[in-house]
């Protein structure tokens, strides 16, 4: 502990709530989408863009709640690095193996594309500090 402030807590507890955020956000989005489909309130073509687009999203929020913790863009891109990996574990486990010119591509450019605009949004708040005199 720092004398005279508080510790930081370690950079793996700010992956890991980031990576959770962002698959938890993922999960309902994707559940929700689902639900909306099966009851005729959005046509079928939609599932795939729309699925993209959530998963980017999730990345971005989840970097962007791991942010305060580690230094921006390597954290924001490790929370994309492992949502990614649970992407990749799912798909290979559910469905042995990935397409990666199909959706699964896609689908891992949209999280990495997520992780990379949340580092680049959180970059800018770090390197305003007040001059004392």
């Amino acid at each position: 502990m720092k004398k005279g402030g508080k510790a930081r807590p370690a950079p793996w507890r700010g992956v890991l709530r980031g990576t959770l955020a962002a698959l938890v956000m993922y999960l309902v989005g994707t559940a929700l989408l689902a639900l909306l489909i099966v009851k005729g309130a959005v046509p079928e073509g939609v599932m795939f863009p729309v699925t993209a687009v959530l998963c980017a999203l999730s990345v971005l929020c989840g970097g962007l709640l791991a942010g305060p913790m580690l230094p921006p863009l390597p954290g924001a891109v490790a929370v994309a690095a492992c949502f990614g990996g649970v992407l990749l574990a799912v798909g290979a486990a559910c469905w042995q193996g990935v397409t990666w010119m199909g959706h699964g591509g896609v689908l891992l450019a949209c999280a990495l594309g997520g992780g990379l605009l949340s580092g680049i949004l959180m970059g800018g708040r770090r390197g305003r500090h007040r001059k004392r005199k």
